[in-house]
């Protein structure tokens, strides 16, 4: 049975992004497709149950593909992959877990970061090469064309951030409000933080309108508003002390994050100008915040799979009894989605 992998994604008009993981040994994986990574497929599902699915395994002329990530926008979906353009195999060994030997074929061809892109009704477009030299862990679409990424370049290994041409070139680097440089959000080989980086942790890019957001899980890194020039404002949230934002979750206004309050599930309404709390939700049954795909129209969405199919899941949310005391924002019981619509 498929897997689905959290999180969620959503657009504006109340649209679903699932990506199922294919659990290993239920078929041979496609040819272009890289023997090492996971078999995933996007799906979306809109609000009137039409459904459509964006197969890597279609796009023509790349080889050995591995999907980084993607990112779905108003108007389009992409995906951030690492391929080759030619198909060269060669026998290399292999030493399983139990130190057994044996051959696998392995495509030696200089690979590259490519984006591909598809119309949101699942029709492949195009497939662009992006700069050589930049090593993109994460990338977002603004609705100019330009794409956000995130990565390293391979020269120095300092994490940064782009802006990047709809051809792939680069087309400037981003700055960041003084002090919150992404530093902050780097391992290095010395422990005294000053050395080379040896990964870079990810981000959560989530698109809102003309903006994009960016947080990094349960640290201090800042949330982050990005507009289409490029220009970065840091949004300064006024949250509880110990509390941090786990993720972002996808709505049609204001910004709503789970936090680190797993186990109660809380999602907290921030004002997108100040950062201000304007609610706190708790999922009921003590269910996870990470159930909840986006909020649309007042709405909590969801999705759960069961019996081979995608079962959509509609929760509202009720005031809470519980006492606020001052120093708390006002309280709402909310997003277990209960009310199964038919299944799809």
């Amino acid at each position: 049975m498929p897997a689905i992998r959290l999180p969620f994604e959503c657009t504006g008009d109340g649209t679903v992004y699932i990506t199922m993981v294919q659990a290993l040994g239920t078929g041979p994986k496609p040819a272009n497709l890289s023997p090492y990574s996971p078999s995933l497929l996007l799906t979306s599902v809109s609000l009137s149950h039409e459904a459509h699915s964006f197969p890597l395994d279609q796009v023509p002329d790349l080889y050995d593909l591995h999907e980084i990530g993607d990112y779905v926008s108003e108007s389009k979906v992409v995906f951030l992959v690492r391929a080759t353009r030619e198909n060269k195999q060669t026998p290399q060994s292999v030493t399983a877990a139990d130190g057994t030997k044996s051959e696998a074929p392995r495509n030696i061809t200089e690979h590259h970061f490519y984006i591909i892109m598809f119309d949101r009704d699942g029709s492949y477009q195009k497939t662009i090469e992006i700069d050589a030299g930049f090593h993109v862990n994460q990338l977002a679409l603004f609705s100019t064309g330009n794409f956000l990424a995130q990565g390293y370049e391979e020269t120095d290994h300092i994490p940064k951030l782009a802006m990047l041409k709809d051809d792939g070139t680069l087309l400037k680097w981003i700055e960041f409000p003084k002090g919150d440089a992404p530093e902050s959000a780097l391992g290095t080989k010395d422990a005294s933080g000053k050395g080379a980086a040896v990964y870079i942790a990810p981000v959560q890019f989530m698109g809102q309108g003309h903006f994009i957001y960016l947080v990094q899980n349960k640290t201090k890194f800042p949330l982050l508003e990005i507009n289409e020039a490029g220009a970065v404002r840091e949004i300064k949230t006024h949250l509880p002390e110990g509390v941090q934002i786990n993720m972002l979750v996808p709505s049609d206004e204001n910004l709503y994050a789970r936090m680190n309050e797993i186990q109660d599930g809380s999602i907290y309404e921030l004002n997108t100008q100040d950062g201000a709390i304007l609610r706190r939700f708790q999922v009921e049954n003590n269910g996870s915040g990470a159930d909840v795909a986006c909020i649309h129209d007042g709405k909590f969405l969801s999705f759960e799979h069961g019996e081979g199919k995608l079962v959509p899941l509609v929760g509202t949310a009720e005031p809470s009894a519980d006492a606020v005391s001052p120093d708390q924002p006002k309280r709402n019981t909310a997003p277990s989605p209960s009310s199964k619509a038919n299944s799809q």
